[in-house]
């Protein structure tokens, strides 16, 4: 009988969530809840439900960054990649360690634009027309990756109870605990719930594996199911995750992540503070590693589970489901029950943040912007919990659409990249333009629509309408790829590119619209040199040096029209302040070193992150590489 063969049988299609399980959740949810109420009387206004009042710490920084930043999706849609690709399935959220000296960088541009929501960088840098496209996109990005994350928690709460919570219900389970604390104490019950939920998530990590070892009859025997070449970061046995895949999945991330990462850096009491949301991504890559284990172990032991097995009859079978199989198969009473609080606080710790920004976009940047301006801070404390439900209840609705967790997140995770790429350009660039923008944006929605669903139209799919299947082979084959064998599964029975891999489809949106942003900046002027000027007075301005701004005219603070004052800050409490920022010159370097404006010492936090950053990635990645020949 194979390894396999022994571990279950198949009655093992239905799994059991019992009674100790059910404690230790309930005990999990208690907890959150008794969080939540202690700081419900803390929160008086917008400012303090969206951003903490700009007071949040360093170890609220490393947590949001952390837990608000790990979806249930997260490690679900890894395991079912290294499921079916092995260790190099981890790419799909090892990517974001490649950009790590980035997320050093980009926090302090952030923290210094005293901004809301990132809305306001876009309405300010600019203007109304575009700052109206990113509200409706943003509107509509935050539901689809709430509802990515309630639909992985449920799968695991319906295969957990073998059934006996599934569908609306186990997305109600989710759901409703978390809108509920949220409402009690905003964003600051949200980062200190996620102090403990990012415990139970590097519990999450790597729980599994020791039992896993231990049913397979320890390390010798674990090993003889292990094939080298499917511990391999860099293995050449599957080309999903291959090099180039890997290069343009961080270029549309490196976009994107100008919006994702901007939230939690805004709430910072200081610079420095906000840069400490760059550990919080570290910690995730570490337990990402765990979620890869947990594919590779699933596709050496399980492999013919019949929940996993689609080639086996079961209705439910799918690699999306190996998280929540071998949890259920491996662990013992109580554990599975951790597990499980552990996969509902991965969700709950990035629903809570979502929840508040999308209700942070609608207050701040649509009720009052356009309809009720100028009421009582009491009165959009209201109206903010109000859209927190709204957009929750928007995420329960996505969730009951999604059916294949892996394809579905390679399509939304770059989603915010474009508007993400003009932010980033105006970051560094400062002849960029409104026009510009507009008009990078309007070559690059078809081109995503049409590159991420090929199939989409009428008789004839609109990608081969026109012609980009020419372009997409033609990309295509400068990997040596063949789109249109039949064997790599990329077209349907008549012949028509039904799906297209991510080195394809990427360079097939970002390079036009990169050149399209770049070269309408020549031809076009600004929108309004007083808001490109208030933009970038902020942006010089360190946090601590406010007068400076109210001396050249501007409004120090986004939080004013809210609150009606600015945020207090504290001066004894800033730390690693620094005149200029690398991120913010990078452009412009050569010629301000030349001219004597800055000297390299100016931008020394900076530098000491890039090159610190750099060398870690690189130790990291070949240790990880070592470490995957332990096992075999």
């Amino acid at each position: 009988m194979m390894l396999s063969q022994y571990l279950f049988t198949a009655s093992s299609a239905v799994v059991q969530l019992r009674f100790w399980d059910w404690v230790v959740v309930a005990m999990y949810g208690i907890l959150m809840f008794a969080i939540a109420f202690r700081y419900y009387f803390v929160i008086k206004d917008c400012g303090g439900f969206f951003v903490g009042s700009r007071k949040m710490g360093r170890m609220s920084m490393v947590a949001a960054s952390f837990s608000g930043g790990t979806n249930a999706s997260h490690p679900m849609a890894v395991a079912a990649a290294s499921f079916q690709s092995g260790m190099q399935g981890v790419w799909l959220s090892l990517t974001w360690i490649l950009i790590t000296p980035f997320l050093w960088m980009y926090p302090p541009a952030v923290r210094r634009l005293r901004i809301v929501t990132t809305v306001d960088i876009v309405r300010m840098r600019f203007g109304p027309l575009m700052a109206g496209f990113f509200k409706v996109v943003s509107l509509l990005a935050v539901p689809i990756g709430m509802g990515l994350g309630i639909k992985s928690a449920a799968i695991v709460l319906e295969i957990s109870t073998g059934g006996t919570i599934s569908g609306m219900v186990a997305i109600a389970i989710v759901c409703i605990p978390t809108i509920l604390y949220t409402l009690l104490g905003g964003v600051i019950a949200a980062y200190v719930t996620d102090i403990y939920q990012g415990l139970l998530i590097v519990i999450l990590s790597f729980l599994i594996i020791p039992f896993a070892v231990f049913s397979a009859g320890g390390l010798t025997e674990f090993r003889a199911n292990v094939d080298a070449e499917v511990m391999s970061l860099f293995s050449s046995a599957s080309g999903d995750f291959g090099f180039w895949w890997i290069f343009w999945f961080s270029i549309g991330i490196t976009f994107a992540a100008t919006i994702s990462f901007a939230g939690g850096a805004a709430a910072a009491r200081d610079e420095m503070t906000s840069r400490m949301k760059v550990w919080g991504t570290i910690i995730k890559r570490f337990c990402t590693l765990g979620w890869g284990w947990v594919g590779v172990i699933g596709l050496a032991l399980f492999s013919g589970h019949p929940l996993l097995d689609v080639g086996g009859g079961h209705p439910g079978a799918s690699p999306d489901n190996v998280f929540a199989v071998l949890s259920s198969e491996l662990l013992p009473v109580g554990l599975v029950g951790l597990m499980i609080a552990s996969i509902i606080a991965a969700v709950m710790s990035s629903l809570d943040a979502s929840a508040i920004y999308f209700s942070s976009m609608a207050v701040n940047n649509v009720y009052l912007e356009h309809f009720v301006k100028g009421a009582s801070p009491r009165h959009y404390l209201i109206v903010a919990r109000l859209f927190c439900i709204l957009g929750l209840a928007l995420g329960w609705w996505v969730a009951t659409g999604i059916n294949d967790i892996v394809h579905f997140a390679t399509i939304s995770e770059p989603i915010n990249g474009i508007v993400g790429m003009a932010i980033f350009m105006a970051i560094i660039w400062r002849r960029v333009t409104s026009m510009a923008a507009i008009a990078s944006v309007c070559v690059s929605v078809p081109l995503y629509i049409l590159v991420s669903q090929p199939t989409l139209g009428w008789g004839v799919p609109l990608f081969h309408v026109f012609q980009l299947h020419i372009v997409a082979d033609w990309v295509a084959g400068l990997y040596s790829m063949n789109l249109f064998d039949p064997m790599h599964g990329y077209v349907n029975a008549e012949g028509w590119i039904e799906t297209l891999p991510v080195q394809v489809r990427y360079p097939m949106y970002i390079i036009p619209s990169l050149l399209t942003i770049i070269g309408v900046s020549f031809l076009t002027r600004q929108h309004s040199e007083r808001e490109v000027t208030q933009f970038y007075c902020r942006l010089d301005t360190p946090v601590g040096d406010e007068e400076k701004i109210r001396d050249a005219g501007f409004v120090e603070d986004n939080l004013i029209a809210l609150d009606r004052e600015a945020p207090a800050i504290e001066e004894r409490k800033l730390t690693g302040r620094s005149d200029r920022l690398l991120l913010v010159d990078i452009l412009y370097l050569p010629g301000k070193l030349r001219r004597g404006e800055v000297k390299l010492w100016d931008y020394r936090w900076d530098w000491l992150g890039v090159i610190g950053f750099a060398a870690f990635v690189y130790l990291f990645l070949m240790s990880v590489e070592l470490l995957g020949r332990f096992f075999v």
